[in-house]
């Protein structure tokens, strides 16, 4: 009974909601397209995270991803005993990339003890990357 009851109240309610008033003149809506919406949303987040900036010390291929580890530059930031820089691996969509050249990325996501099947290996922490933009020489 219960549910007719609340049946019929909703029924009441799309009936009335839906009624036209004589005079009413139509609204327009701006037309905005799912797609669109994605890409503007993604701009401001892509714009939201910082680049990280090293030189490339390995770089493994292996299956869709191009494992790489950096020496990042982190310019007046002193790190364990002093040192200047912080070595870590990313990985990233499979890419030419090579011992030595200067690269700058964004994070997407840091997993910790991360397995890969193709290398049989575990990489202590591995930070998924994305935007790899290869430094151009001054």
């Amino acid at each position: 009974m219960k549910k007719i009851n609340l049946f019929l109240i909703l029924f009441a309610i799309f009936a009335f909601t839906q009624c036209d008033e004589p005079n009413a003149k139509p609204v327009q809506a701006e037309e905005i397209t799912v797609e669109s919406e994605m890409a503007q949303t993604d701009e401001v987040a892509d714009q939201n995270k910082p680049f990280y900036q090293g030189t490339i010390l390995e770089a493994i291929d292996a299956g869709g991803y191009t494992y790489l580890k950096i020496e990042e530059n982190l310019e007046g930031h002193k790190h364990e005993e002093g040192h200047v820089h912080k070595d870590f691996w990313v990985a990233v969509e499979k890419t030419p990339a090579h011992v030595g050249d200067v690269v700058r990325f964004q994070k997407e996501l840091v997993t910790e003890q991360f397995y890969s099947k193709i290398l049989d290996r575990t990489f202590d922490e591995l930070m998924f990357a994305s935007n790899l933009q290869h430094k151009l020489a001054d």
